[in-house]
């Protein structure tokens, strides 16, 4: 694929394509990455979300097989709300931006600044939805569970049944074939891996057992970490 690193394009044209590729691939998508059956056999590629975006200004830069060239992105109403959320939201970098202290905040800072965008900086758009996207998650996770008890929920080993649960965060493992799920139980921060997608709310733990102590990423409180759970929602 070539695209003239030179050419500019609209700051909201491409902040829109950006939130219309973030939408279409689900997640920001950096690599290019096979998508695969129930067999495990490859049925397409899914393309960057910056490959989406440049493809749907200029499709004549695909040079692959024509044949898995991808649509033209389609910019929705919902895609036009979601760049100027993402314009807000981002605005709480400038004053770090000009203190030079982060580069990426530096350029995004100059991007949004700008009335055009050089083709070479679409990476930098490309992220903003789901970067703000994360950040907006880390911040309810944070905020559920910093008035939680810095203690363990139960030692080692210890057998527990016909807990109420509050699920608070559910994310896919990038190394397994479950769900992390982050949860408060009797007041403490607990976690655990799941095989079947939880949803955030309430549930009851029917049954679990303490794997091990250790710290929430984002907390740095104590979090129990448990194993052979059963969860009904």
């Amino acid at each position: 694929m070539k695209s003239d690193m030179s050419k500019e394009f609209q700051v909201q044209q491409v902040l829109e394509l950006a939130c219309a590729a973030q939408r279409v691939n689900g997640a920001y998508v950096k690599e290019a990455e096979w998508v695969f059956d129930s067999e495990e056999k490859p049925i397409f590629q899914k393309q960057t979300n910056k490959v989406l975006m440049l493809v749907t200004l200029n499709s004549a830069i695909w040079t692959a097989d024509p044949a898995h060239q991808p649509l033209p992105l389609k910019v929705t109403d919902e895609d036009k709300i979601q760049a100027e959320n993402v314009k807000k939201y981002f605005r709480k970098f400038m004053f770090g931006a000009i203190a030079g202290e982060n580069e990426f905040q530096t350029e995004v800072n100059a991007i949004l600044s700008s009335d055009t965008v050089k083709t070479n900086k679409f990476g930098f758009v490309a992220c903003l939805p789901s970067v703000m996207e994360r950040d907006l998650k880390r911040t309810l996770v944070k905020r559920s569970f910093n008035n939680c008890d810095n203690a363990v929920l139960a030692d080692i080993d210890q057998k527990l049944v016909d807990l109420d649960c509050e699920i608070v965060e559910v994310k896919q493992s990038t190394n397994f074939d479950a769900w992390n799920i982050n949860a408060i139980i009797d007041n403490k921060i607990v976690s655990w891996f799941s095989k079947t997608e939880l949803k955030p709310g309430p549930c009851v733990v029917q049954k679990a057992k303490v794997k091990a102590h250790g710290e929430n990423w984002v907390t740095k409180k104590i979090e129990t970490r448990l194993n052979y759970v059963k969860a009904a929602q």
